[in-house]
């Protein structure tokens, strides 16, 4: 099933959210080509038109991305052996590369517009669906035969049921962490003392100050740190305990056919330990370590960006089934550029009393020149890392886009497999605050999640005299755990009301 893929089309489609045209252009001598599924890297990289793989590549979901052979076009690869589809890389306007599978599109449908409804204008548009997304009258879409993709795309959006639509969009690596080398003195980020963590020393009191909050409180089981990322461990002594029971629900937004959220790397379980790992006699402690945590699995490393919106959706949901509950959703990855259906979803979150806390990224890029998505949005707390000193880790983006800072250099945490080990990232700096926001929540329940986002952030440690250079640049601060559930015991005895903070 090919569909019309020329390198020299007019690249663009509107963003009905924004009311903007997102216009693109082809990048030479990489592509995205779809194969039969099952079919293996080592096929492709035998196809003379194919130099190499170049990201990476999905057998399940039947996708790669390719370097092309010198000479020869993205859509010269659409027929070579074994390759169904093809689409040049293309660059957005920030100058971020972006991997649409070529004759995939999606569309999500407004509220209102009945499943019925929505297949009859599919059909009537000649689409068929791949994927009914988790999230209703979300679908992902075939191009019909013969059409060409940004053209089918331009059709579904010029209907009045359709909130948006875009091309169907892979994410690879975007998990954001930067491997280190290899079980409360390891923890500086929980409590500095100067002392020697993987080979380097600290300077006391750079730190969160989670000792001084944990004497007030250390989480409630109704506030739920959903960690969405590579899954977790769900048997590891740190996390076992506080894992929420899932029952039927499925947690697998990676996998179809699997409901577990295992996790198949060691992002996961790492992230999930700082954020809430169980307070015992071994292992680690995470910030909020009587909270519970719900780890939803995507696929970081050649996963879908609307499967990862499903997982935004699915939380929300979640919210509004259960009222007397709190959800705090951490993500510690990003996408490839500005993509409606997640951003849509961080949009419904913000807007459904959810608090969302997204990792800055590792780019050591000024966000405001280079915009790394989803961190850049407005509706998410974007954290920076930090390192033993105070100092901004050498990878961490900075920018006005920057909400706050945390520890992310030397981070100890839980590994799969009841093993643990050190990694640095912006990855790991997000669930310190991912966790903050829990103990807030769960020191005064009836606050708002932006009540919530303003105590965090105002209870912040300027770190700009230790940070000449990024001024400005890292948020509001380093995150004070103590100060921030300080605050929240003043709001509860005025009832809630906001005192400013001096």
């Amino acid at each position: 099933m090919m569909t019309d893929h020329r390198d020299d089309q007019d690249f663009w489609y509107p963003d009905k959210l924004t009311g903007r045209r997102v216009r693109l252009r082809a990048k030479p001598g990489e592509a995205v080509v779809t194969v039969n599924r099952g079919d293996g890297p080592d096929r492709l990289v035998g196809n003379p038109a194919v130099r190499s793989l170049s990201r990476g590549a999905n057998t399940r979901r039947g996708f790669a991305a390719v370097h092309v052979a010198p000479g020869l076009a993205a859509a010269d690869l659409t027929g070579a052996d074994g390759i169904t589809d093809s689409i040049p890389v293309l660059v957005d306007e920030d100058g971020l590369d972006r991997y649409f599978l070529p004759g995939e599109l999606t569309v999500q449908f407004r509220d209102g517009i009945s499943d019925a409804a929505a297949e009859e204008v599919i059909a009537g548009l000649g689409s068929r669906i791949v994927v009914r997304q988790r999230t209703r009258g979300y679908y992902t879409l075939r191009v019909p035969d013969g059409q060409e993709l940004f053209a089918t795309i331009r059709a579904f959006a010029d209907r009045p049921e359709v909130a948006f639509a875009e091309p169907s969009e892979a994410g690879f690596d975007d998990a954001l962490h930067i491997p280190a080398d290899a079980d409360f003195g390891l923890l500086w980020g929980m409590r500095n003392t100067g002392q020697t963590v993987n080979g380097v020393a600290g300077t006391s009191g750079i730190d969160i100050g989670a000792t001084v909050a944990w004497d007030v409180l250390r989480g409630d089981p109704d506030v739920i740190v959903t960690v969405i990322d590579t899954g977790a461990d769900l048997d590891h002594p740190d996390l076992a305990a506080n894992v929420l029971a899932r029952g039927a629900e499925d947690w697998d937004f990676a996998d179809a056919a699997d409901p577990s959220p295992d996790d198949t790397d060691v992002h996961g379980t790492h992230v999930a330990g700082t954020a809430a790992g169980v307070e015992d006699a071994g292992g680690v402690v995470g910030v909020a370590p009587r909270c519970r945590i719900m780890p939803l699995r995507i696929d970081l490393t050649a996963g879908m960006n609307q499967n990862r919106a499903d997982a935004i959706n699915y939380v929300v949901a979640q919210a509004g089934a259960f009222p007397d509950r709190r959800y705090v959703i951490n993500c510690s990855w990003r996408t490839s550029g500005d993509h409606a259906g997640v951003r849509t979803a961080i949009q419904n979150a913000a807007g459904s009393n959810v608090v969302v806390v997204f990792a800055a990224g590792n780019a050591n890029a000024n966000t405001d020149v280079t915009p790394q998505y989803p961190g850049v949005y407005p509706e998410v707390i974007s954290v920076a890392a930090l390192d033993q000193d105070g100092a901004r880790a050498t990878f961490s983006n900075f920018g006005s886009t920057v909400d706050v800072a945390a520890p992310g250099v030397n981070i100890w945490s839980s590994m799969p497999d009841d093993t643990h080990g050190f990694l640095d990232g912006t990855s790991m700096a997000a669930p310190h605050v991912a966790g903050l926001a829990a103990l807030v929540w769960s020191a005064v329940p009836e606050l708002s999640s932006d009540e919530v986002r303003t105590v965090v952030e105002d209870t912040c440690d300027s770190v700009d005299a230790l940070n000449p250079g990024f001024a400005g640049q890292l948020g509001r601060g380093r995150i004070n755990a103590g100060r921030a559930v300080g605050l929240a015991q003043i709001m509860a005895a005025y009832a809630g009301s906001l005192p400013a903070m001096t």
